[in-house]
């Protein structure tokens, strides 16, 4: 046969077998197509979780309502003086700006305040005031004292002689807080910075905040109330509010000026006054006044006033926020205490947990006869491997806590920890052991080598891979364990300092903090802190698993 013979044979049967080959391509491309959508669907989805969550962790971007707009002042006058005040800080303080409201609750309820209401930083105030009386010490005082009393204002306040030992004081203690007059804030010391006031709130009329078709003007953005007082705003509806008409209010044609001269009409109503009494006076009885005011004047006068939305973004996952110490509400401070907490834990678990399993596995694999009794045994550790947490810290709570007496701490959830691990570790060690190949024993035992000797130097060597991956997915069983930490670890924000000590851990933090809805963004910022450690982990059992497997081939 010729081979031009040949490739007719070979063409006869390629196409007498083309319709059945055609079957079978198609439906291995559509296989293998299924197969790629699930896996890249799969993919994406983790990817989008993990993104989102870390996306969330490292940044925060929120509209904050607060009772004043973001208009800020650096120097604020004072009623009965020509001398404006500028309010000073620690530069340790990680503000900028502040409230009104929020200043005077500093200064009189200092010994229960913390900056961390303000700025999530974990630290005490400390506000200082003059000694003596004087007219620039006596204005500042009346106008911090608004909603106090003096008795109250003196036992927090430390006294200082004066605006040279102010700045002073203020630069060498953390946390502090002062004033001086505005002439003499030039040339602070890199110690001091000054503390901008926000106290301009928007004042209106109480028809605007009257219910009209299931509407009500609840609170505004900062970028609604920039429109509202450009002029361009007609009508209430057009910023969220009920069909009411708007007027805007203004002191006197000075305060007006900056509508009134400019190149764009102004398609809003306006009323120019002359005195505090009208200017009050207009708010309340004109429906649709709006106004801007003084925050103070709105508890004085009994006004009605929209709270503001300030866009506020920043970093959530800092260095402050890592290596700080947590407070005792978690609404501020740090985690560092809480993730060396983590460790302790993992750390722990381990030891207890690692020989049990190991030496389990190899009774189990090397020393019992494979019959009825094994096999009721390991569908019992099968069985508390899928056993829910929950379940474990309930015998926890009731044997290592109340009747082994233990109590709620450290030493008692790590023990349930361990117990609820062992499973995996067993399951994993023994299938491990399992896969080494009988010829290894037989030459070891060959040798001269005992069984144990065998076991110690030759079996587990070999299966060495197969037993790191039971005790990293124990790691990460550990890590994101909760239920058996809220019975058995308790809550506190401290260091591990003894078996006894009660304590938090990231997983627990992060379900407390969200449970209590102390703070979204801490939340975020946990949940990608446990992210990386539990990345952290699994990359370095990798390297060691293939550290270890290197040597095992050698």
């Amino acid at each position: 046969m010729t081979g031009i013979d040949v490739l007719k044979n070979r063409r006869s049967n390629t196409v007498q077998s083309s319709p059945q080959s055609r079957k079978i391509n198609r439906q291995e491309i559509i296989a293998k197509g299924i197969i790629c959508f699930f896996t890249a669907f799969t993919i994406a989805i983790l990817v989008w979780i993990v993104g989102y969550l870390m996306v969330k962790g490292f940044r925060y971007n929120n509209d904050v309502s607060y009772d004043v707009t973001t208009q800020i002042e650096r120097e604020i006058p004072l009623d009965n003086t020509d001398e404006d005040v500028v309010f000073i800080i620690n530069s340790k303080v990680r503000s900028e700006d502040i409230p009104v409201a929020g200043l005077r609750k500093l200064y009189n309820k200092a010994r229960k305040e913390n900056w961390g209401f303000y700025n999530q930083q974990n630290l005490k105030v400390v506000p200082f005031a003059y000694e003596g009386a004087g007219s620039f010490s006596d204005d500042v005082m009346n106008f911090i004292l608004t909603g106090s009393d003096l008795e109250t204002y003196r036992k927090n306040v430390s006294q200082t002689s004066s605006w040279e030992d102010m700045i002073h004081r203020v630069g060498q203690t953390p946390g502090a807080l002062g004033f001086i007059p505005a002439s003499k804030a030039e040339g602070l010391p890199k110690s001091v910075k000054v503390l901008s006031v926000r106290r301009i709130s928007l004042i209106v009329s109480p028809s605007v905040l009257r219910i009209q078709d299931g509407r009500m003007m609840r609170e505004i953005s900062q970028a609604d109330a920039d429109k509202l007082f450009s002029g361009k705003v007609v009508n209430w509806k057009e910023i969220g509010g009920i069909d009411l008409p708007v007027t805007l209010v203004f002191w006197d044609s000075k305060d007006a000026s900056s509508i009134i001269n400019r190149d764009e009409p102004v398609l809003a109503k306006i009323q120019i006054v002359h005195s505090e009494e009208d200017f009050y006076s207009s708010i309340v009885n004109t429906n649709g006044a709006v106004a801007l005011g003084h925050y103070s004047s709105i508890e004085s006068e009994g006004l009605s006033f929209i709270p503001v939305l300030r866009h506020e973004t920043g970093w959530n996952l800092t260095w402050h926020f890592i290596f700080e110490s947590p407070a005792r509400s978690g609404q501020w401070g740090g985690v560092s205490y809480i993730i060396l907490n983590t460790f302790f834990l993992i750390l722990f678990t381990i030891i207890f947990s690692t020989p049990v399993g190991i030496m389990a596995a190899i009774y189990l694999v090397e020393y019992t006869n494979q019959g009825r009794l094994m096999r009721i045994l390991r569908m019992g550790t099968e069985t508390l491997a899928g056993i829910p947490s929950i379940v474990f810290g309930l015998f926890g709570f009731i044997f290592f806590v109340q009747i082994c007496g233990l109590g709620i701490g450290f030493i008692s959830s790590t023990l349930t920890i361990t117990l609820m691990v062992l499973p995996t570790i067993i399951r994993s060690s023994e299938e491990a052991l399992k896969s080494v190949p009988q010829s290894f024993r037989e030459g070891s035992l060959a040798l001269g080598a005992s069984k144990l000797q065998t076991i110690i130097k030759v079996v587990l060597p070999a299966a060495s891979p197969g037993i790191l991956t039971g005790i990293i997915l124990a790691i990460g069983r550990t890590v994101g364990e909760t239920a058996v930490l809220i019975y058995t670890l308790g809550s506190n924000y401290d260091l591990v300092t003894g078996p006894s000590s009660s304590a938090r851990v990231l997983s627990l933090h992060l379900y407390m903090l969200f449970s209590e809805a102390l703070s979204f963004d801490r939340t975020f910022a946990t949940g990608a802190i446990l992210v990386i450690l539990v990345l952290i982990t699994n990359l370095s059992t990798t390297w060691i698993v293939k550290g270890v497997n290197k040597n095992a081939s050698v």
